[in-house]
């Protein structure tokens, strides 16, 4: 494949959360264009199974798209975590009220690859230890515990449209399904 030459990023934005360039490159026929760039620190989520086999989802709110949406606890790596796993436990603990002892690495994924850096680690736990739950001032969560058949038929139906969900929840279909579970 031919390559591509980075020549120069220029930051057009920055936010608390993101950083907005002009991406100026070299076509492999020469060409020079400029894309648009986001940059972003990354972050990790969790796919929690409680004792009964049900996948715990949240539902909240996401300006993004203007409506409540159903997804996997999740959140932004620090600097100092980057497998993204003391994130999961965070999130698993803040967003849903439970700790593991062990998480399970499903995948890591781009979540926009056409515009954004911004890179996912996603996990599944299960033995969970209930606790406090601390959810972030600006979070308003509903918790739902759901059989996987209805998660999956959510999926289907366009009820659940959050891209890590769905890896997660047809990642861990899968594995149960091959006896691969944890």
């Amino acid at each position: 494949m031919a390559k591509y030459k980075k020549l120069g990023e220029q930051l057009a934005y920055k936010s608390k959360l993101v950083e907005l360039y002009e991406d100026h490159l070299q076509l492999p026929d020469g060409r020079e264009v400029v894309y648009d760039l986001i940059k972003h620190s990354g972050g990790a989520a969790v796919l929690p199974i409680d004792e009964e086999g049900k996948l715990v989802l949240i539902r909240q709110y996401r300006n993004s798209v203007d409506d409540e949406v159903y997804e996997i606890p999740a959140g932004l790596k620090e600097k100092d975590d980057p497998s993204g796993e003391a994130c999961a436990r965070r999130e698993l603990a803040e967003e849903v009220g439970y700790q593991t002892e062990q998480l399970h690495f499903i995948a890591e994924v781009y979540g926009c690859i056409g515009v954004s850096n911004e890179k996912t680690a996603i996990f599944y736990a299960d033995q969970l230890i209930p606790c406090d739950t601390n959810p972030d001032p600006e979070e308003y969560i509903e918790i739902h515990h759901m059989e996987l058949d209805t998660v999956l038929t959510m999926i289907r139906n366009k009820q659940i449209v959050d891209g890590k969900t769905v890896i997660a929840a047809l990642y861990y279909k899968m594995m149960k399904d091959s006896g691969q579970l944890g």
